[in-house]
């Protein structure tokens, strides 16, 4: 060997040595802690209250689920991530899950499903499946609009797909249906929403012709208005859920980070208009919000992957900290009066997973007793299962508290 390939070889070694310490060195005075950002209370879920409901595959991705009129729990969620599969449980008390027949149509399921229950006028109740089509380029899929099933005898059987909108490129097709009112009473119409992949959130109104066959008005921008912040931001999966006063109020996804919180936005026109949107603190700042309301309690219960969008640390390739799969429960006067930096209420952790691969639940509660369903790395950290959890809202004084 050369004198001078040892003294590349050494020079090398002693850079390499020191390019190490910095990093350490980087890695240990940067590093950042979650619970120095957030102010709420929040207490950990025990694991008695939660159930594995499925972890036969190595990845089961994201869920959602109802509870029907005669008080039954259905869920639907795909063998993959976002797309596969589909799989169909049912449950009479949220706790044991019956695999279902599932119509061979939604083998064909090519996006994050979703599931919600359609209270017409007339007292019946029909249930609708909805699965996007969007452009998936590792799997070789074009943009084909989105599709949908339904069910008119409490989701013992389900119409096959039917595809709407093609060519279009629809991702968490819905992610909200919200009924609609006129003169201030409810008809049975619903606004559905769904993005694209260059952050554009569309709304089409879902409603019943005279031969009760299912219509879908042409989708239109529904943050149009605010376009600049919508594509900075790169806003998406939109959740609206109506308040007392008949106020709108839509959680976005602030899917570019960049050290910046999820949005909120008001609309006191049934959708027609918005405020512009202003960013969340740090409490309730996710992605996937899925909220409720219990009458029994005046509470609100919003089911989030939580998303704080701080580095770890200066070295760290994630963009964010989480617990993981995360409920924020307080009050409409809280929502309506939140501003970046506080917001009352606290927060359970439902479902510990620090990849931040969770979340997307399936959410319901009836007279303080709450049934949610997730997927996540919850009993091991390389391979995804979903769970369930149950549990009254009086319990959670008992808890244990993790914060504040």
């Amino acid at each position: 060997m050369s004198k001078v390939l040892k003294i590349l070889i050494s020079v090398t070694l002693s850079l390499l040595i020191l390019l190490g310490i910095v990093l350490v060195t980087l890695y240990y005075t940067t590093q950042k802690d979650i619970d120095n950002y957030i102010k709420l209370p929040i207490y950990l879920l025990p694991n008695e209250y939660a159930i594995n409901v499925d972890n036969s595959l190595d990845y089961l991705g994201q869920p959602d689920m109802v509870k029907t009129a005669s008080g039954k729990y259905i869920v639907v969620y795909p063998q993959g991530h976002g797309h596969g599969s589909l799989i169909m449980k049912t449950s009479e008390d949220g706790v044991n899950w019956v695999n279902q027949q599932c119509p061979d149509s939604w083998a064909d399921s090519q996006e994050v499903p979703t599931l919600y229950t359609l209270n017409r006028v007339d007292g019946t109740q029909y249930l609708i499946l909805i699965s996007g089509k969007p452009y998936w380029r590792a799997e070789g899929l074009k943009a084909d609009g989105f599709q949908y099933s339904i069910s008119k005898d409490d989701g013992n059987t389900w119409s096959e797909f039917t595809k709407v909108f093609s060519p279009m490129d629809c991702i968490v097709a819905m992610s909200s249906l919200t009924q609609l009112k006129e003169n201030g009473e409810y008809v049975d119409k619903w606004m559905g929403t769904f993005h694209t992949h260059e952050f554009v959130n569309y709304k089409t109104i879902l409603s019943f012709d005279e031969n009760d066959n299912v219509v879908w008005s042409t989708p239109e921008p529904i943050l149009d208005e605010y376009r600049k912040i919508e594509k900075k931001n790169k806003l998406c999966e939109i959740e609206i859920i109506r308040n007392q006063e008949d106020v709108l109020i839509m959680l976005t996804r602030n899917e570019a980070r960049g050290n910046k919180t999820s949005l909120i936005s008001y609309s006191y026109d049934e959708g027609t208009t918005w405020t512009e949107p202003k960013y969340l603190p740090i409490d309730l700042s996710g992605d996937r919000f899925q909220a409720v309301y219990d009458e029994y309690t005046g509470k609100v219960l919003i089911s989030f992957r939580q998303i704080v969008p701080i580095k770890p640390n200066a070295i760290s390739l994630s963009k964010f900290m989480t617990y993981g799969w995360v409920m924020w429960i307080g009050t409409f006067e809280d929502l309506m009066n939140v501003n970046s930096e506080n917001i009352g209420g606290y927060l359970v952790v439902l479902g510990q997973d620090a990849s931040g691969d969770c979340g997307y639940s399936g959410l319901s509660v009836d007279n303080e007793v709450v049934t949610a369903i997730s997927y996540g790395h919850y009993i091991t950290s390389n391979k995804s299962n979903i769970q369930v959890v149950n549990f009254n809202l009086n319990d959670v004084s008992n808890f244990t508290k993790l914060l504040n």
